[in-house]
């Protein structure tokens, strides 16, 4: 084979990557950036007898019981309409799979983190925690980061981003550390005086940060190995039960017991009759699978399950037949690719309405960081799924 020197742009390009700094971990902000701000401060300050220019977790007022019993109170209260931030599920399990450690600091109390860790967080959690209840002096003292860049044993703290909605606590929390900087500002909380106080990256929503990290540091992920996107000759049925599903015939499905009519053809990681069935959109053969019992998300060959076959083949009746079966619309492949990612890409503009009506998340993300809406070449599918994203978000923040 004859080798080729590389090109000048393409020096460039692996001199900007090598110079990128490795994320080594993601610290957030909670209330108002991984949760919907439900708190009125207005309020609390009326009722603390605390003016409002001052800090009411500042150490004097730490020691006055009204004040410190208003705040326990009023985020007692508040722990009852706690609800997660949109894109927040979806920004933790696209750094879940690249490998990237994610923590937290927060002026919450030591209760309502092991309550959002309980009832709303399903990633793995966050650690550490830190609250006010710690011993670390409050944001935006950098001690608390510093220590959690410790922790991580981080080479430099620009291997760490601060993610926070505000310019005035959590950005200058994460400079003061030397770390990269965030600000989530969703336009109900404007940026202090419009400035954002000298954060890197300034998202509306928190799934937009996927991207910008991803084109901002180097990751070392097992999403970006080389082996893992090769070229591979796609599989064929080597079953009867797999040969069946894929021909639609129902008839000899129905012939085979539910053992057979359940298993992986050659073990795990190879197609179930299921995925065979959805692979050429037979409907009426995904229907009799799942009524013996075949496990509607099942992944098959590259992790992909039934309905990532569906999606990306623009099958609407047997993506239907599955969903109606339970099937779980944002289960991503090997590659951090999803049904809709799928859908969007392959140019299924019915798939994706389909994905979309049935509640898949219009924020899932790929490796890249991008929405299915960055991963498509029809305007029309683009508007869509952008459409999604703006009503999936104005919902959760009324």
């Amino acid at each position: 084979m004859l080798l080729r020197a590389p090109t000048s742009a393409q020096r460039a390009l692996a001199t900007m990557a090598e110079t990128k700094p490795l994320l080594r971990g993601v610290v957030f902000d909670m209330d108002g950036t991984l949760t919907v701000p439900n708190l009125d401060f207005g309020e609390m300050y009326r009722r603390a007898g605390v003016p409002r220019g001052e800090d009411i977790l500042a150490t004097r007022w730490r020691a006055d019981e009204t004040a410190c019993r208003v705040v326990e109170e009023m985020e007692a209260e508040g722990r009852r309409t706690l609800a997660l931030m949109p894109g927040a599920a979806e920004l933790a399990a696209w750094l879940e799979a690249h490998g990237v450690q994610s923590a937290l600091v927060t002026r919450n109390s030591d209760a309502t983190v092991a309550h959002f860790h309980k009832s709303l967080w399903h990633s793995a959690p966050l650690s550490p925690a830190i609250s006010r209840d710690a011993a670390w002096p409050s944001k935006p003292d950098p001690a608390a980061l510093l220590h959690i860049g410790e922790l991580w044993r981080v080479g430099s703290m620009e291997e760490v981003c601060m993610v926070g909605d505000s310019p005035s606590n959590d950005v200058s929390f994460g400079r003061a550390a030397g770390a990269a900087t965030a600000l989530l500002d969703t336009g109900r909380r404007l940026s202090e005086g419009g400035e954002t106080n000298g954060a890197e990256l300034v998202v509306s929503n928190l799934a937009q940060l996927a991207a910008l990290l991803f084109g901002s540091f180097r990751l070392a992920s097992p999403l970006l190995e080389p082996s893992l996107h090769a070229k591979r000759p796609p599989p064929s049925p080597a079953t009867a039960a797999a040969a069946a599903a894929a021909a639609g015939d129902t008839a000899a499905l129905a012939s085979l017991s539910a053992d057979k009519l359940a298993a992986h053809e050659g073990g795990p990681g190879s197609n179930t009759p299921l995925i065979w069935a959805a692979e050429h959109g037979h409907a009426p053969a995904i229907e009799l699978l799942l009524r013996a019992g075949a496990d509607a998300n099942a992944r098959g060959y590259l992790g992909n399950t039934a309905v990532s076959r569906a999606a990306r083949r623009g099958h609407t009746a047997a993506l239907e037949a599955l969903l109606e079966g339970g099937a779980d619309s944002d289960v991503p492949n090997d590659k951090l690719q999803f049904p809709l990612h799928f859908a969007a890409f392959k140019l299924k503009p019915e798939a994706v309405s389909l994905l979309l009506e049935r509640g898949g998340s219009p924020l899932v993300l790929d490796r890249k960081g991008r929405t299915a809406a960055e991963d498509t070449a029809d305007a029309a599918i683009r508007d869509e799924i952008r459409a999604a994203q703006e009503r999936h978000i104005a919902r959760a923040l009324l």
